[in-house]
């Protein structure tokens, strides 16, 4: 309890030096004793004293107080007065005023900033003041909280009698516009509270969150406080203690913030936190003072943001009742109202499983569902409380937890609410030790976790597609990638072991390796998430600190990459790490730096870099798998006799049921030959592969002159985009060709009739003999802004030589390069074709007319027609 009453020792014969002796006075006291007194007492202390102060001036100059008001609004008027606090006034007449009352009003005001004091005031008639209130929300939110200090007591009741009524504003209208507000401000601090240096007031969890309720039930239920509503049974005692310690903990932060800056000051910057921290108790020094306290506010803003989420979804059923649900039933525990997900049970959390079920569906159901219902929320927030331990230690958890990370929506709309409403801590022991952790340097923007969260969905982004400059190489990659959640699962612990001391790459590859081994996920797997975590600033430093147009540079990196799938992993990873780290950090130089990394790695690769050992055991795991889709349908025998004369390339870059498909496929179709007593034809697959962005061709042939030429014309022809292909021959004189494909729209091509027709024209052109069918001639012809870059490899094969294309990739490009192969009359053995952002990117075993390796006048020749054709107009 404060020792004396506030403003007591003021009177009205002091001077204004007095006066402001008075105020230091009254604040040293305070600072002083802060700490021993209850944060409220200390506010309500200091608005009373101003109170007081301001009354004893008021009545110095004998204003009328029949027809003019001294009224406190604001901050003020709720008498949660800080430090620095502005401090809010509105004075209000009944008639217009006359010159002496005039100059007796602008004498207070002066005095008042004669004083130092930070104000905020307005001089209104009681119509001006109801025209203000019905143009202006913010007008009418502020009167909201009007307070009378002197004068003309009526004039608060009829201010507020006119708010509560609704004329000025309907409750629904005002509801409406301060529910706008608030989602403007959250969107302004990108939607988090945890930014290394939050905003006390306006940020997500802040004290305007609590003000948007207590303002929104003023309006509506005609209340003083949120004490008072707790009668309308809107939440429990136990939320409203809650809402009450949460509130409490950040004004002593914004307390202790105005202090240590010396003014009216809101975000806590890095450079207030330890003094803010001193303040408060927390210690004397160092960074486990600021960490300590951070976590604590952090902490206290996600429960305030939860409340309020909760609370303000009763508040819109209440508010603007509908008279029909949108009602979709998913499952006997779960439903859809109104895009908000809701458990139809309030014991269906027992099941600790359908915890995760919820999420799943939340990915499942993406585009019906923008939130939780405020029960679901509240189910949520009581069994997360009596978790004994982790998630994670539930099986069926476990596989829930790894089909959110596989499914194409996982890391949009559910690993947000997975993080906003503590599910990922209460799965994941690691996240739950970084949730509000600091990162003390000159370029994270925000937590760990919240960092982390930024990642996933940085990545998520990169899955979406239709991204343009810095990100489309990311995109083609990561949308062609076999290792999606792979990727994914290395995102979400990078940074996990920050805090701990030591290498936080080391310590986290140990927990990755862990996870990956605890949730009986693929050895390739565990290799890649362990390695992607060891490493995931390997780029980044390599890109920023070395020369990477060092050839030596450039080979010891591909050395320690290895692969080309680990490779596309981390630069995917490294891309969306940047720009997760800091919202000003990424920028055109350092895009530009890792992609020319990227395609120097990935030449380097291709030249002989690739890591044969960690190869053959991809191409082990995946006819492991492969074989136990396929062994219902054929035996063992026959499965490894065809699978012998098929190319290792058809194991290492194809998924394990794409190869259980194929193999399968192609048994039949050889099978049915043999029944039939013909020749096996070509055998054409076009699978609907949407989820991964595209559409898979397969093609199983015997080879010939002109193949490749008349497979990709006519698949020109008919306007179908390849963006990725693999081509090889098997050991006994067939070709295996596997495509991913988009149609003229630039769409997966989901028609069963489109497919039908493309498969019928490739089966007339490669079987029948069929013409080529007449490529439709571009509306406007296009020419090639730079000239390509051909070379050739250094290559293991006898008798074959390796050429490398890359250039900007047109609609043209492979027809061009297929009238250059045509007019020198080449064989090609094998091809590797890839669009990666604005680049073709393209790799070619190729012989001559007697089935030897080009010669050097033969490459040279060569050469000349790719330039030619490519860089001249179609």
């Amino acid at each position: 309890m404060l020792a004396h009453s506030a403003g007591s020792e003021l009177n009205p014969y002091m001077s204004i030096a007095q006066f402001k002796q008075a105020i230091t006075e009254m604040d040293n006291y305070l600072e002083q004793n802060v700490s021993h007194f209850d944060i409220n007492d200390s506010l309500k202390y200091r608005a009373q004293f101003f109170d007081t102060l301001l009354c004893v001036l008021w009545n110095n100059l004998s204003l009328c107080n029949e027809t003019i008001s001294l009224n406190a609004v604001g901050g003020y008027g709720r008498q949660t007065l800080h430090p620095y606090s502005d401090i809010d006034i509105c004075l209000v007449h009944d008639k217009p005023l006359d010159l002496v009352e005039s100059e007796k009003i602008s004498q207070f005001l002066t005095q008042l900033w004669d004083l130092g004091i930070e104000l905020g005031h307005g001089v209104r008639s009681l119509d001006d003041t109801y025209i203000a209130c019905k143009e202006d929300v913010t007008t009418a939110t502020s009167l909201l909280e009007i307070r009378h200090l002197a004068g003309a007591g009526h004039h608060e009741q009829r201010v507020l009698a006119a708010l509560y009524s609704q004329d000025l504003w309907h409750s629904e209208a005002f509801f409406n516009a301060k529910l706008a507000e608030q989602q403007q401000r959250h969107a302004k601090a990108q939607g988090t509270a945890y930014s290394i240096e939050p905003n006390l007031k306006t940020s997500p969890g802040g004290m305007r969150d609590i003000q948007t309720l207590t303002w929104v039930a003023r309006k509506h239920f005609a209340v003083a406080d949120m004490q008072q509503l707790r009668k309308f049974n809107f939440f429990t005692n136990d939320e409203y203690a809650e809402l009450l310690e949460c509130q409490n903990f950040l004004w002593r932060v914004r307390f202790a913030l105005h202090q240590a800056a010396k003014r009216n000051e809101n975000r806590l910057l890095l450079q207030y936190q330890a003094d803010v921290a001193r303040l408060m108790g927390f210690g004397d020094s160092g960074n486990i003072i600021i960490e300590k306290m951070m976590r604590q506010l952090f902490r206290a803003m996600k429960r305030i943001k939860e409340l309020n989420q909760m609370l303000l979804a009763y508040f819109a059923r209440e508010i603007s009742p509908q008279a029909q649900h949108q009602q979709i039933i998913l499952n006997p525990q779960f439903e859809i109202l109104d895009k908000h997900i809701h458990a139809v049970h309030e014991d269906v959390f027992i099941d600790r499983t359908q915890i995760m079920v919820l999420f799943e569906l939340v990915a499942i159901h993406h585009k019906d569902i923008v939130g939780i219902t405020p029960e679901t929320l509240r189910l949520l927030r009581q069994v997360r409380r009596r978790l004994m331990g982790d998630l994670q230690d539930f099986h069926a958890c476990r596989e829930k937890f790894l089909r959110i990370f596989k499914h194409p929506q996982g890391m949009g709309l559910a690993i947000s609410l997975m993080h906003e409403h503590g599910i990922l801590a209460s799965y994941l022991p690691q996240w739950r030790e970084v949730v509000g952790q600091m990162q003390f340097d000159l370029f994270h923007a925000y937590t760990v976790d919240e960092h982390t969260h930024k990642l996933l969905k940085k990545i998520h982004q990169f899955r979406q597609g239709n991204l343009d400059g810095s990100n489309r190489l990311a995109s083609d990659i990561f949308q062609k990638m076999s290792v999606k959640e792979s990727l994914l699962f290395a995102a979400l612990f990078h940074d996990l072991a920050k805090g701990r001391g030591g290498d936080h790459s080391e310590l986290g590859a140990v927990d990755a390796a862990q996870f990956a081994k605890f949730h009986d996920l693929k050895k390739s797997q565990q290799h890649l998430i362990t390695w992607l975590v060891e490493h995931h600033l390997l780029m980044s430093i390599t890109s920023q600190r070395m020369d990477i147009y060092d050839l030596e540079v450039v080979n010891t990196f591909a050395k320690t990459v290895g692969t080309q799938t680990r490779l596309d992993a981390l630069y995917c990873l490294t891309v969306a790490d940047i720009q997760a780290t800091n919202d000003d950090l990424w920028n055109d130089w350092k895009a530009s730096l890792l992609k020319d990394l990227y395609f120097a790695t990935r030449k380097a690769l291709q030249n002989g870099f690739q890591n044969v050992l960690q190869l053959r055991s991809q191409i082990r795991e995946q006819k492991q798998e492969a074989l136990g889709l396929l062994i219902k349908d054929m035996s063992l025998e026959t499965v490894q006799a065809l699978w012998k004369r098929l190319p290792l390339s058809f194991f290492s870059n194809t998924e394990a049921d794409d190869i259980a498909r194929y193999t399968l496929a192609i048994h039949q179709h050889e099978l049915a030959a043999i029944q039939n007593n013909e020749p096996a034809g070509t055998l054409i697959l076009i699978e609907d592969a949407q989820l991964k962005a595209s559409t898979d061709v397969f093609v199983y042939t015997q080879d010939r002159p002109g193949l490749f030429v008349k497979l990709f014309n006519t698949l020109a022809a008919l306007r179908i985009s390849v963006k990725q292909a693999q081509i090889s021959k098997t050991k006994d004189g067939s070709v295996v060709e596997s495509f991913k494909v988009l149609d003229f729209d630039e769409k997966p091509i989901a028609s069963p009739q489109r497919r039908n027709q493309i498969t019928q024209k490739l089966l007339q052109v490669l079987d029948q003999g069929a013409s080529i069918p007449k490529k439709r001639t571009p509306r406007h012809n296009q020419t090639f802004s730079s000239k390509p870059n051909i070379e050739f490899l250094h290559t293991k094969h006898n008798n074959r030589s390796l050429l490398h294309i890359s250039a900007l990739e047109t609609s043209e490009f492979m027809e061009q390069i297929s009238q250059a192969f045509r007019s020198l009359g080449l064989n090609i053995h094998a091809a590797s074709i890839n669009t990666v952002g604005e680049r073709a990117d393209n790799v070619f075993l190729l012989s001559n007319l007697e089935g030897h390796e080009l010669s050097p006048n033969e490459q040279e020749k060569l050469k000349s027609l790719l330039v030619s054709f490519i860089t001249s107009q179609v």
